[in-house]
């Protein structure tokens, strides 16, 4: 496992823990401050921004996004890092600290059991007897099958064979599970390059057929592409698509990695090593020991702990992913990775795509794990329905109205501009804006051209206003029958649930305007306007409001004085 940001955040927790920092304390009250000062060590500002990436951080690991989760506490890792002891200790602070390091064993767990297991990379020696327990129960599990790929019973792949079916039993139950979603493709895809069909179990090893899995080294997928090799392989990653995470995008990757490691090596062990460390740290060991032999290489400092347990732990999931029911292993059935595929020409929302065709949204994440922000990129793409429904929506998006898509800009940044002036010029946050770009805050610099992501729904409801012009009739498609879109006042009260439905009215109407309104806390300017029907502008002028600053308490007019 390969040193990271953590080892940043260790020497953070050392000075807490030498000083002896409490775990409780006071919130920061919502209040917004200069943005100059965010990165002032113990500035309300700076705090509120830690707070901010502490939650979102854990809001990911709730979504099982461990990447997302990874990059925001690396944020607040680097946020951090020069602040002094006092301030690291002071009530409104350590407790974030402390969610933080929660934040980061949770990773290193995920982490961990993304890399093969449940813990550690090395397993406990058996002894005579009971490796030849093992033996025999391989052997009659096997019932003289024959594998494509070459598997050496010995010692080392016996115990991981015991591991695998005792103390990882949970790891590789779950793993063989999701494989029985994967493999069909993956194994054609192998065989279609000319790989042994065995070889896909690898992907056991790499990362347990998640297609969510990262590392420290910022490996990401089922197949655990560092950025650099898989650009090398075809796989391209923005701020909307990360095709890392796509199974079949990387598996194709992978196979064609991996055949030319072989080509390297001419010996399957040395390819297999090659891909988990490296092919030239596994040239440095064949020169510094003068053999070739990877299991000579496994007992030697050469190599790392990891890359020596690689090669039987693919031996022993090949075994067992055999015939796991041998094993006593509880192995659940999943239906295959099958889909339909539809073209999208301009970007659009999961959740309305999924509205519309009746099925839940995270059914086409599920089929679209490359996709990064719960919507297709701008332009055109290729997106993966159930099958069956490509004709549905085929139907719904050319019924789409425009307010229910989503509209990208590009900006170029100009001399004046700040982060914050031009996140509230285009109605997103600065964490927005800096994620759909792939940026930090010290690059946000004059000249840069920024693709500026959609608002949030709450902004997006001010542009969806009401429409009573009727909706354009639904194309026709060959072999169907043609359906005609009517305005409903309401929405349909009963539909098939793969049939394209129409959107009800996109915001409720405005309430019955009073006199004033008091400003809670949490409450800003365009939200209120929002929720009376009035403009910014409107409250800016009746109420002498500069910029966006009101506070709470404070009594706001709502009718021109």
């Amino acid at each position: 496992m390969l040193p990271g940001p953590g080892a940043r955040f260790g020497r953070i927790l050392l000075l807490l823990v030498a000083w002896g920092v409490a775990g409780s304390g006071l919130a920061v009250a919502g209040v917004s401050f200069p943005e100059a000062a965010e990165t002032t060590p113990g500035h309300p500002s700076a705090v509120m921004r830690l707070k901010g990436l502490v939650e979102a951080a854990e809001k990911a690991l709730e979504s099982e996004d461990a990447e997302t989760a990874s990059a925001r506490a690396d944020e607040a890792e680097i946020l951090v890092e020069g602040w002094s002891v006092e301030v690291l200790r002071r009530p409104d602070i350590s407790p974030l600290i402390e969610r933080l390091r929660v934040i980061r064993r949770q990773l290193d767990e995920l982490e961990a059991e993304a890399e093969g297991g449940e813990g550690p990379v090395e397993v406990e020696d058996l002894t005579p007897a009971e490796a030849e327990a093992e033996l025999a129960r391989v052997r009659d599990a096997e019932g003289g099958a024959l594998y494509d790929f070459p598997i050496d019973l010995n010692e080392t792949v016996l115990a991981w064979v015991h591991a695998f079916t005792n103390q990882k039993r949970g790891f590789i139950e779950g793993s063989l599970s999701r494989a029985t979603q994967y493999m069909p493709m993956v194994q054609q895809v192998f065989q279609e390059e000319g790989l042994p069909r065995d070889l896909a179990f690898l992907a056991v090893v790499e990362s347990g057929f998640k297609n969510t899995a990262f590392s420290r080294a910022k490996a990401v997928g089922m197949w655990q592409f560092i950025q650099s090799t898989g650009r090398i392989y075809g796989l391209t990653g923005n701020a909307w698509v990360e095709e890392r995470r796509d199974p079949i995008k990387a598996t194709r990757a992978a196979a064609r990695y991996l055949k030319r490691l072989y080509e390297i090596t001419g010996d399957w062990y040395l390819a297999l090593a090659g891909y988990n460390a490296g092919p030239l740290t596994v040239e440095r060991a064949a020169a510094g020991l003068g053999s070739r032999n990877y299991w000579d290489m496994a007992r030697s400092r050469f190599l790392r702990n990891e890359t020596k347990s690689y090669v039987p732990q693919l031996c022993a999931a090949i075994l067992i992913g055999r015939h796991p029911e041998k094993y006593g292993l509880n192995v659940v059935q999943m239906p295959p990775y099958a889909y339909e595929t539809v073209a999208v020409e301009r970007q659009t929302r999961l959740s309305v795509v999924a509205r519309r065709i009746g099925v839940a949204e995270s059914t086409l994440k599920e089929l679209n794990p490359e996709l990064l922000r719960n919507m297709t990129p701008p332009g055109h793409y290729s997106l993966r329905v159930p099958p069956g429904m490509g004709v549905s929506t085929q139907r719904a998006l050319a019924s789409l109205s425009p307010r229910e898509r989503v509209e990208t800009r590009s900006y170029v940044v100009r001399r004046g501009d700040t982060l914050a002036r031009v996140a509230t010029r285009f109605k997103v946050t600065p964490e927005d804006l800096l994620e759909a770009n792939g940026l930090k805050r010290n690059q946000f610099k004059v000249g840069r051209r920024l693709q500026i992501p959609p608002p949030t729904p709450v902004m997006m409801a001010s542009v969806a206003e009401p429409s009573e012009k009727p909706l354009e009739p639904l194309p026709e498609i060959p072999g169907t029958t043609p359906v005609q879109a009517a305005v409903a006042s309401e929405p349909p009260t009963t539909a098939k649930p793969q049939e394209p439905q129409l959107p009800a009215k996109a915001v409720a109407e405005p309430e019955a305007r009073p006199i004033s309104h008091r400003v809670k806390a949490g409450e800003t300017l365009f939200a209120i306007s929002v929720r009376y029907g009035l403009s910014v502008d409107s409250l800016r002028k009746w109420n002498r409001v500069r910029g966006n600053r009101i506070q709470a308490g404070q009594r706001l007019r709502l009718q021109k004085p």
